[in-house]
């Protein structure tokens, strides 16, 4: 265990699942700490990091510790010494992120209904749908002319957008199934040994995605 890099979130996939999945494909052995209750994390293990970052997800490396996602892929890359999975070059640097960026703006989108209010949720889901559907049309269209996101060779991005499809694959399939280049893309990815492996055990969360507390979906 004192060797194993020990990544902290909530128990449910959100923030955390894709870098699960960054930490499965590097196959760098790590400790998927959960927190059950929020009083684990506030008030308690939250005053135990030294930074005015505390927030979760945390990556803790010995006495490192890493805070907010894209800074966690960063140093995960420049760890196990593969830095082309933040981009091989300043032109696929650029599209990682542009892809990002549009990563953030579809979750914005996406969770404004997901946390919006369970009263409203299916009045007003025909419209998240048509939003979510427009990013995912962007993303299969890229498909089409690379066989990653960004280009020839993956990067931490596709497993961002990886998470999503998986989502919609359950709340809204058709959104996913009408686009061929997506479906060979969560093909692909959920093809690799160590990944299927990974999705095959005890140790993959399957759900809830999101805090069923107060989610609409989850």
């Amino acid at each position: 265990m004192e060797n194993k890099v020990i990544l902290g979130y909530w128990s449910i996939r959100g923030l955390a699942q894709p870098l699960r999945f960054f930490l499965e494909y590097i196959e760098l052995p790590y400790e998927d700490k959960r927190y059950t209750n929020p009083e684990e994390w506030f008030g308690k293990d939250d005053q135990t990091f030294n930074s005015p970052f505390t927030n979760l997800p945390y990556l803790k490396d010995g006495d490192h510790t890493v805070f907010e996602s894209d800074a966690i892929y960063y140093y995960l890359a420049h760890k196990v010494n593969k830095p082309e999975l933040l981009g091989k070059d300043a032109k696929q640097q650029t599209m990682v992120a542009t892809i990002r960026g549009s990563v953030g703006d579809f979750r914005a989108s996406f969770f404004q209904w997901v946390y919006g209010g369970k009263e409203t949720a299916e009045a007003k889901k025909e419209a998240m749908l048509k939003e979510t559907g427009e990013f995912f049309k962007i993303y299969n269209t890229t498909l089409e002319s690379s066989t990653w996101l960004t280009g020839d060779t993956i990067t931490y991005v596709d497993f961002l957008v990886w998470e999503y499809v998986d989502e919609f694959l359950v709340l809204a399939p058709e959104v996913i199934t009408s686009k061929p280049k997506l479906v060979e893309f969560h093909n692909r990815i959920s093809e690799f040994p160590q990944i299927k492996k990974y999705l095959e055990s005890p140790n993959y969360i399957k759900r809830p995605y999101n805090w069923d507390i107060q989610a609409v979906f989850y």
